[in-house]
Parts: C-alpha cells; structure tokens; sequence
C-alpha cells in the first residue's frame, strides 16, 4: 500500500502518520507539505519512520501535485477544510481513494456534491473521519441501533491539556478552524427541524472523568449536524446538535482574538499591503508551531454521544464515551484525529467498507464495530457504554 498525507506535518497528521508508519501492511507514506519544517523533528518521534518520504507540494498546482503522489492508493488530507475540495479534484487525477478531517458543516455539504464522480470513478471518499467528525458519526451510528426513534442524540467534545497556558498561544488544531467553531453560528436539528442558532448557546454544564471534571459545554458548528439528520431519519430523530467545551486558557485566548477581530477573512491595508487578520494569526500560530517540540502526549479527551428515546416500547438513554490519552509521545487530541482516519484508509483500500465508491459521510461508508475495535486494541482509546435509563 502507498498512502498520501496531505498537510503530512501538521500536527493533525501526526497520529496519522504514527499509525500508518507502523502498519505491515503500508510499504510507502508520502508526507505532502507546502512547509517541510517540522518534518525531521516530527519524524524522529516516529517509529519506522523510514517508510515516510517528505514531499513538498502546493496544492495550488494541481498537475505537478499529481505527479509528485503518483501511484497512491488514497490521499488522506490533513490540511486546512478550505482544501478540501481541491484535495478531491487531485485524489481524483491520482485515481485513489481519498478521505479528510472535516468540512465544518458548509464545506462538507459542497463536497457531497461530487458524489457521482467518484462513482465513475469507481473510488470512495469519505468525508470528515477524524475525531469529531469522524469517530463521532461512527458512535453515533452504533448507539442509534438499539433504538426505534430518537428524540435528542447530543455529541459532546471537552479536553484537558496541561501545556495550554493563557500567556502563550498553543493550539490543538487549525487556529482558522477555531475561530470559525468560535464565532459562527451553529447548525443543528431542533424539534425535527435544521435551525442555526448562536454560537455556545443551549450551554449544559456536564460531568466528566477527571481530570475534566464538570465543564461548561455549548453548540458550535460542526459537521455531524450536516450528514446525522438525514443517516437517522428512519429512527424520527427530533433533535441534534454538536458541544464542545475548551480548556479555559483556550476559551480566553479565543475569545480575546474574536473581539479583537481575528476571525475575520475581510482584508485591512498595513503600508498599502492587504491582509487578511485571520490568515496573519494564522500563520503566527504555523510559526509558533514550528518552534513546538513534538507533544508528550500529557493530554486527554473525551468525545461523549448520548442518546434517548423509546426502545420496545420504553424510555432509553444510552451514553457511549471515547477517552483518549497520549501515548507519551504524541498528544491525545492528535491522536484521536488522525488515527481513525489511518483505520479508514486501510478499510478503503482493502475493501472493507459498507460502500465501494461516492463520497459519504463516515456512517454511511464504514462499520463502527471495526473501527472501535481496532481503536480499543491501541489501548489509547477507552469505550465505556452507560445506560442511564431505565435506571
């Protein structure tokens, strides 16, 4: 197998490659980046790190993308979700398989789009298989089965990192992502009907294993709320939203910079030079990352689905918890990310899936029990199932 990564040293990448790398079965990765930078010191925190060529490449240039990944069997994209369908078009000139991270609800519908060409194609991408969403959709796939309709299914995110300090900007993941989960407005399903409502809105405070202990969490845009509604229509589903609640050193930084106008992409003139605010903190948050030594995986993470409804004629609530630590050398968050992506990937290749071509949410294209399975057996991610109801 030869597998290409997009974005290959990212921090979102890193889990990939971590997984892969290891992987019998996977004789080449291609580490695709438009900023080698960070690729010796990532690699080193890698074993079999030889099977991973660097490759520098701009998107941009879609031929000369193509011939530099020739020969891939699929194209995972780690890169910014504004890159997503460019991504597409070359994993479609290359003839493979593709899978990304994520479209944050907008961009995702736009990609589902190009269904029919990778039908004749005769390839499947999968969109949005990281954590959330991702492994989200596949929870909640495997939960909604043992109901007969659902009233509310809620997918709740929240972390704890111990290296977040407010004094020094360190993100988990795209600072462009952020924002836009941040500040935009978030689509969710409400008594059977898709509505956006305001960011952080219907807060819930929620008890977590410690070390997250009882956090504030609240809607934001994400990509589940695009793709679940229409996968759970047969189950009646009535209500569906996304939560996420940050590290508080985060949720400051995020809110300082929204009010001081860093989510926007509207362009200021600096000396007759346009530039984008969002774009600049990006890449500030690319430099100071460059200057980040690969994580110690202190980190943990909880990504919660919890469902209710009538099973047999009686009231279910059913909880299904992922919890996700660092192996001691790369961070949970990163882990989570890219290594159900990884899974995918070789179920693609392989044939594994529930569908052989298009492009489809997770939930459509792949069986939960499988990916959870081979997640367990890396003894990073933790499944625990409740049943709150009946008690």
């Amino acid at each position: 197998m030869k597998i290409a990564v997009l974005g290959g040293f990212g921090a979102m990448a890193e889990g990939a490659l971590y997984y892969l790398a290891q992987n019998p079965k996977v004789k080449s990765i291609l580490a695709a980046d438009i900023d080698l930078t960070r690729a010796n010191s990532l690699l080193k925190s890698i074993p079999q790190s030889k099977k991973i060529k660097p490759v520098k490449l701009d998107i941009s240039n879609l031929n000369a993308a193509s011939q530099a990944l020739k020969g891939s069997d699929c194209l995972l994209n780690c890169s910014w979700y504004e890159f997503n369908l460019s991504a597409m078009d070359l994993s479609l000139a290359l003839n493979a398989h593709y899978i990304d991270l994520g479209g944050l609800y907008h961009m995702t519908l736009k990609q589902l789009k190009k269904n029919e060409e990778f039908k004749r194609a005769k390839r499947l991408a999968v969109l949005g298989m990281g954590s959330a969403p991702g492994l989200s959709n596949l929870m909640a796939s495997h939960i909604a089965k043992d109901f007969d309709s659902i009233d509310t299914l809620g997918i709740y995110d929240a972390s704890f990192d111990p290296a977040l300090d407010k004094n020094k900007l360190i993100v988990p993941f795209s600072i462009k992502t952020l924002l836009d989960e941040h500040g935009q407005k978030a689509p969710i399903l409400l008594n059977g009907k898709p509505v956006s409502v305001s960011p952080h809105s219907l807060a819930e405070e929620i008890d977590f294993k410690k070390p997250l202990g009882r956090m504030k969490v609240g809607t934001v845009i994400h990509s589940e709320t695009a793709t679940l509604p229409h996968f759970l229509k047969s189950k009646k589903i009535k209500n569906l939203f996304f939560k996420i609640g940050y590290p508080p050193p985060l949720k400051t930084q995020l809110e300082i910079l929204e009010a001081a106008g860093f989510s926007s992409d509207r362009p200021i003139y600096l000396n007759g030079q346009a530039i984008s605010p969002k774009s600049f903190l990006a890449a500030m948050a690319q430099q100071n990352a460059r200057n980040l030594s690969p994580t110690n995986g202190r980190d943990f993470e909880i990504l919660r689905v919890k469902a209710s409804g009538i099973s047999k004629g009686k009231c279910l609530e059913k909880i299904l918890d992922c919890e996700m630590s660092g192996n001691g050398k790369i961070s949970a968050g990163t882990l989570g990310v890219g290594v159900p992506a990884a899974i995918a990937a070789l179920m693609m290749i392989e044939g594994k899936t529930l569908i052989s071509s298009g492009a489809a949410a997770p939930e459509e294209a792949l069986n939960p029990i499988s990916v959870i399975k081979e997640l367990e057996r890396l003894q990073t991610f933790n499944f625990v199932e409740t049943v709150t109801k009946p008690i």
